[in-house]
C-alpha cells in the first residue's frame, strides 16, 4: 500500500499550463507566476517568482495532504517547515494569477484550487 503510494507517477502539467498561458495571457497577463513544486520546497520555489514587495500566504488546510505524506510527517516527527521544504505535500504546481482570472482558471484547469493569497510583504512565503 505505501510502496504503491510512493511510486505513483506525478501529474504532468505541461499541457494544462501551456493551454492556460495561451488562453489567459494573450494581452492581459493574467498568469503572473508559475512554480513547479514536485520535489518540495514551497518556500524556495514560490519565493523565486515573487516580487520583493509581496509575500505568498499559503493556507495548508485548503487541500487534502496525501496520506503517505501525513504518515511520513507524523511518524517521522518532522517539523512543519521542514516537511514543506522537503515534500510537495500534494501540490505539484502553483500558478499565481490576477484575482480577476482566478475563478476562470479554476474552471479551466481541472482539479485546481485556490491555496493562498498574495499580500504586501517581503518576497517570502508564509504557510498557515
Amino acid at each position: 500500500h505505501y510502496g504503491e503510494a510512493l511510486l505513483k507517477p506525478t501529474r504532468i502539467y505541461v499541457a494544462d499550463i501551456l493551454a492556460a498561458i495561451k488562453k489567459f495571457n494573450k494581452r492581459k497577463q493574467n498568469i503572473v507566476g508559475i512554480a513547479h513544486i514536485t520535489g518540495g520546497s514551497f518556500y524556495d520555489k514560490v519565493s523565486r517568482i515573487l516580487p520583493k514587495d509581496v509575500r505568498a500566504v499559503i493556507d495548508t488546510k485548503s487541500w487534502a495532504v496525501p496520506e503517505i505524506f501525513e504518515i511520513i510527517w507524523k511518524k517521522g516527527k518532522v517539523p512543519k517547515k521542514e516537511i514543506y521544504k522537503t515534500l510537495n505535500m500534494g501540490i505539484g504546481m502553483v500558478l499565481i494569477s490576477k484575482p480577476a482570472a482566478a475563478k476562470e482558471l479554476l474552471r479551466f484547469i481541472k482539479g485546481s484550487k485556490i491555496i493562498g493569497t498574495i499580500e504586501k510583504g517581503d518576497g517570502k512565503v508564509e504557510l498557515i
